[in-house]
């Protein structure tokens, strides 16, 4: 039986695949031999295991609750397999899983497919199969999601006494993929729908393979990732490994096994301190070689099954050529402060080096950069000549998401968003000026501003747009406000400040009127810029504050708190919702990392900088508190009495949709 075991339970003999000309499982890169890698992650209802032998790369998810299945994801083409039953009676629907491991297996076509096998026992006398499928991840999220995604036919079936066959092909005929389970103790019933019953002596016992014929990916070993001595986290340091390979960083499994622009980006700032250069160079190359000829950073990328069908309904063309979204706002502002932050970290020599070089690209990864700083000014330039609201950046039209709160209810309505408008961007001006003040983009400078004058942008940015998102509540409104929300949601009553507080709207709506929820996108201040003493110390103290009156709590610091909105938005911000009264893992680290910053800075007061030090202490006390979770995407919590607990994200009635178990952004932990 797999147990979590990190580095302990390594499998030997694997080999990394060559960057460029790799045919398969078992080719050599350079004489360097890949170690494989196993280890489990049990969260809530949910078991996770993870192995990477032979150049082959899964996470199989067991959940019990709220409804049994059995889930097989792949980094290679984002594609996987999925068994998805009816509620079981009480008790857990899966026990031991023995033998797992890697297989290869042709199928009909002959065509090779990558995969893995196991058995499983699972506890239950019956279990009603609601839906399989095999083929791109994405689809199989629509068993968990809103549907996003056009219908389409359910997989090929075929029943052979206790055996049954999923099996799907690629639009285009260069991939397949299948999911094979048969009964080695049960019978599998298949009268009035698909039934999975146990044998008289109460056995019920599977065994299954799932594979894809998509490209494989080349994984990188932790051995080229991190530094000496970083951290001490042997499950984070397993879960970096399984989700970085020779050309991107995936954002997470089993849900987002594939490139996220603002996940990598961020990644690679928060965890720059262990990074090695090549691992640094991973991600920041996977960003440039993504942006398109408007200098816009890539947010996702779709692949394999899925990109085959969305290249063939727009373009009539069988192909698994990759289709990326430059839907969001956010990640265009990133890439500046986190290159200059790498080239700190490195030196301008081999920073030039790298930057030459193409990657994937046509064109050289210095003049894609260039192109991304030439829309940063260009957004940039209206609100520096004419600093109104009317001149701040919204999220794109049609849409009702731009920012890391990228689910339909996480900006709350807003179109303005505080992150984009009050740090990003001035932060973003801030550092191409570093940069091409370096002489860094020799030649690609030509059509950007000056030094001088893209720091008197960002000096305008920092100085004016903050304050269009500010709310003030004094303290007999705070008080009513809290005693209500308080009471309406069965939360322990918290005292309200007696000279009543301010705090930052997490967004403007369409009539530019702040949207009064607080929230935990202040650390992006803390990380990327130096504010003035008071509003430092104001964004401390509502971190700090206990729920709901800030966003503390035992659990960690909630990414939204909103007591002091009105009861429609609130609504939209509750322990239910992706982006609501819940912590996410990246956003505790980015809070320490950027206390961090803050306190090597030698123009603070003695008073204040003992603020921060107590603060990130606290934090720190927290997450040291909740680490068995902190390798999760984000987590919610349950009250038992005045206690809070922890809950897995997904795994509660009402949760509208479910946490990763191993979230590139959460690994960031290695760093600090």
């Amino acid at each position: 039986m797999l147990r979590p075991a990190g580095r302990g339970a390594l499998i030997l003999g694997a080999l990394l695949l060559a960057n460029a000309g790799c045919s398969g499982p078992g080719t050599e890169s350079a004489g360097q031999p890949h170690t494989g890698l196993r280890f489990a992650v049990p969260e809530g209802q949910s078991d996770n295991y993870f192995i990477q032998q032979d150049g082959i790369s899964a996470h199989l998810n067991l959940q019990s609750r709220p409804r049994p299945r059995l889930v097989v994801a792949f980094p290679a083409g984002n594609s996987g397999a999925a068994l998805f039953f009816d509620a079981a009676d009480e008790g857990p629907a899966w026990g031991a899983v023995t033998g797992l491991q890697t297989i290869e297996r042709q199928d009909d076509a002959g065509r090779t497919l990558y995969g893995i096998e196991a058995v499983i026992d699972m506890q239950a006398e019956s279990l009603r199969l609601q839906k399989a499928d095999v083929g791109s991840v994405r689809f199989l999220r629509e068993a968990v999601d809103y549907s996003t995604l056009p219908p389409r036919a359910p997989p090929a079936m075929q029943t052979d006494g206790n055996r049954i066959l999923f099996t799907r092909e690629r639009p285009d005929g260069e991939s397949s993929y299948l999911l094979e389970v048969t009964l080695l103790a049960g019978e599998l019933q298949t009268g009035e729908g698909t039934r999975f019953v146990a044998d008289a002596g109460g056995r019920l016992r599977i065994r299954f393979v799932a594979a894809s014929g998509d490209p494989l990916e080349v994984p990188v070993p932790a051995a080229r990732l991190l530094a000496n001595g970083a951290g001490d986290n042997e499950r984070l340091e397993d879960a970096l490994t399984f989700l970085v390979y020779e050309t991107k960083m995936l954002a997470g499994s089993w849900r987002f096994l594939t490139y996220f622009g603002r996940d990598t980006l961020l990644s690679t700032r928060l965890l720059m301190p262990q990074l090695t250069p090549e691992a640094a160079e991973i991600g920041i190359a996977s960003v440039l070689v993504r942006i398109n000829e408007q200098g816009e950073v890539a947010h996702e990328e779709e692949i394999g099954e899925l990109a085959v069908m969305r290249n063939l309904a727009e373009r009539n063309q069988p192909t698994a050529e990759p289709v990326y979204d430059y839907a969001m706002v956010d990640d265009n502002l990133m890439l500046a402060p986190v290159l200059r932050d790498y080239v700190d970290a490195f030196g301008v020599d081999r920073a030039q080096q790298f930057l030459s070089g193409r990657g994937r690209s046509s064109a050289t990864l210095k003049s894609r950069l260039a192109r991304n700083f030439e829309l940063v000014v260009r957004q940039a330039r209206a609100f520096v000549d004419d600093p109104d609201r009317t001149n701040l950046v919204a999220i794109k039209d049609g849409i009702n998401v731009g920012n890391w709160r990228d689910s339909q209810e996480g900006l709350v309505g807003g179109r303005y968003p505080y992150d984009v408008n009050a740090v990003l961007l001035p932060a973003a001006l801030a550092a191409i000026a570093e940069i091409a003040g370096s002489g860094l983009l020799d030649g690609h400078a030509n059509s950007l501003p000056g030094r001088d004058e893209l720091l008197r942008m960002a000096r305008a940015w920092e100085a004016n747009a903050a304050g269009y998102f500010r709310v003030s509540i004094d303290a007999e409104q705070a008080r009513e406000k809290l005693d209500a929300y308080a009471r309406d949601n069965g939360y322990p009553p918290v005292e309200a400040p007696a000279s009543g507080l301010s705090f930052h709207a997490v967004a403007l709506d369409a009539g530019f009127k702040p949207i009064p929820v607080m929230h935990s996108d202040v650390g992006a201040d803390l990380l990327f810029l130096q504010r003035p003493e008071p509003e430092l110390a104001n964004i401390v103290a509502n971190l700090l504050r206990p729920f709901p009156a800030g966003l503390s709590t035992p659990v960690g610091i909630l990414a939204a708190n909103p007591a002091y909105a009105g009861p429609e938005q609130q609504a939209l911000v509750t322990r239910n919702h992706y982006h609501g009264t819940v912590a996410w893992s990246w956003q505790q680290a980015m809070i320490v990392a950027g206390l961090d910053r803050q306190l090597r800075r030698d123009d603070l007061s003695a008073a204040l900088r003992q603020e921060l030090g107590d603060a990130r202490r606290k934090i720190r006390d927290d997450i040291t508190a909740n680490r068995e979770i902190i390798n999760s995407e984000l987590w919610s919590f349950a009250l038992r009495g005045d206690e809070y607990v922890i809950a897995p994200f997904g795994q509660s009635e009402g949760h509208l949709t479910e946490s990763n178990a191993v979230q590139l952004w959460s690994t960031v932990f290695l760093a600090l």
